[in-house]
């Protein structure tokens, strides 16, 4: 299916018959996917150290729901690292992204902090979310400290993506290596000192992501990127946008694709809360959802490999990279879900709470599978991006927002375990998702031929 669809024209097999290796393309996905991993890491070991402390149940929750609202704020710009890979090349198109990252980052950090007035924050906790008092109070502290953190994440993705570009992606690694020491070192000292478990959470993500931000930019400086890209200025064939206005209009499909998918996310909190299981499901899935995606996101930065290795590489070494990647991530959610030596780890990394390991074993078997559906979705993301057509992954969103929204909401509603449901409407979504994807591939390849 994956060699079908990345089929070309006979003049473009020759032109990357020569092009780069598997062992190439696994060379520069390595150091990538550390990073991811890195980033999302940090959940798992921040709820293994938050379930050591007072109160873990409630704070797993609070801490929970606030950065599922941090990282909706934070959605709008997630793409911001796939516009800089893919216009980072050309100054023009570089500065005007610039240009917009610092406005989108100062606007978004402006709303949250907005959000942080106490009026508008038990709005939104106890109204809209319909969580206890208990668990909004104990995930306040977090979210004050976590104001700026949509300006943070725009600048760090703006210059991740220009050292993705330039073939530097061992800084990036290197980064994602010192945010991941901040975090362990963090976590590590709060629980010996007993420090609040809201506060421990909001010093480690913000702390995390501040230092990460500062060594890419450092980074980028030290290697030279900019004048690395400037001299691939030859190798630019699409007509990019080289004004403000022009990539915002680029940029607005890829924005709003993020908003419905974290829009989504959000709305499924809302739904897990008003389970019959609810205070439990709200600890329960945000620390099984936080585990699995630390290990399926290792399988996505497979996107922004196809799209800079697209028209170098042979469509069969392509299709071989992505399901190497996709099967290897995806045998560790397996051991964790099916195995006694995966429930033993299971019962380490929630301290051993009996109510959370009993919970949470189904939705890791449910969705076991998920890295590689993950690495198949980036990669059909990857090659929309490549031809120009955004829209159709904005539609394909839509469509598994739909889907996992609808059967998460009908299962609770007839009064299955509120976890459980969110894993299920999750794995329609993805599978809805890629389907919509293929389609999209499908047609552009049929009208090619």
């Amino acid at each position: 299916m994956l060699k079908n669809i990345m089929n070309t024209s006979p003049q473009q097999k020759q032109e990357t018959t020569s092009g780069r290796s598997l062992l190439a393309l696994l060379t520069q996905f390595i150091p990538l996917s550390l990073s991811d991993v890195a980033m999302t890491l940090g959940d798992p070991l921040q709820t293994s150290a938050l379930s050591r402390l007072a109160f873990p149940q409630e704070t797993l929750a609070g801490v929970g729901v606030v950065k599922g609202v941090a990282v909706f704020l934070e959605s709008p710009i997630i793409m911001i690292l796939h516009a800089s890979t893919a216009l980072g090349g050309q100054a023009k198109s570089r500065r005007a992204l610039w240009q917009f990252t610092i406005i989108a980052g100062l606007v978004l950090s402006g709303i949250f902090l907005l959000l942080t007035w106490e009026p508008l924050y038990n709005w939104l906790l106890l109204d809209v979310f319909g969580v206890s008092s208990l668990i909004a109070q104990r995930g306040r502290t977090a979210f004050l400290l976590m104001f700026l953190w949509p300006f943070v994440i725009a600048w760090r993705r703006f210059f991740q993506g220009l050292l993705i570009r330039a073939q530097k992606s061992i800084a990036v690694g290197w980064a994602s290596v010192a945010r991941l020491t901040w975090v362990v070192v963090s976590l590590v000292v709060g629980v010996n000192l007993r420090l609040d478990g809201a506060m421990l959470a909001g010093i480690t993500m913000m702390g995390a992501i501040l230092i990460e931000a500062v060594l890419v930019t450092w980074f980028c400086l030290r290697l030279g990127a900019i004048s690395i890209l400037e001299q691939q200025g030859y190798s630019e064939t699409k007509k990019l946008p080289q004004t403000l206005s022009g990539v915002s209009f680029y940029y607005l499909p890829l924005a709003s694709t993020m908003l419905i998918v974290w829009g989504a996310r959000a709305i499924l909190l809302s739904l897990i809360a008003r389970s019959f299981d609810g205070s439990l499901a709200l600890a329960v899935w945000p620390a099984t959802w936080g585990l699995l995606l630390s290990i399926a996101n290792g399988t996505r930065m497979i996107q922004q490999v196809v799209i800079s290795a697209y028209e170098e590489t042979s469509r069969r070494t392509l299709a071989a990279f992505v399901i190497i990647v996709g099967l290897s991530f995806t045998l560790i959610p397996f051991f964790l879900g099916f195995t006694d030596q995966g429930l033993f780890l299971l019962r380490q990394f929630l301290g051993n709470n009996p109510s959370l390991v009993e919970a949470s074993r189904p939705v890791i078997q449910i969705l076991s599978c998920f890295p590689l559906l993950l690495a198949l979705q980036n990669t059909f993301q990857g090659l929309l991006i490549h031809k120009g057509k955004n829209w159709f992954i904005n539609l394909a969103t839509v469509v598994a927002a739909t889907f996992t929204l609808v059967i998460c909401g009908s299962l609770i509603f007839t009064k299955h375990s509120g976890a459980t449901s969110a894993a299920y409407g999750m794995l329609a979504g993805v599978m809805s998702e890629i389907i919509v994807l293929f389609l999209a591939l499908q047609s552009k390849s049929s009208a090619q031929l």
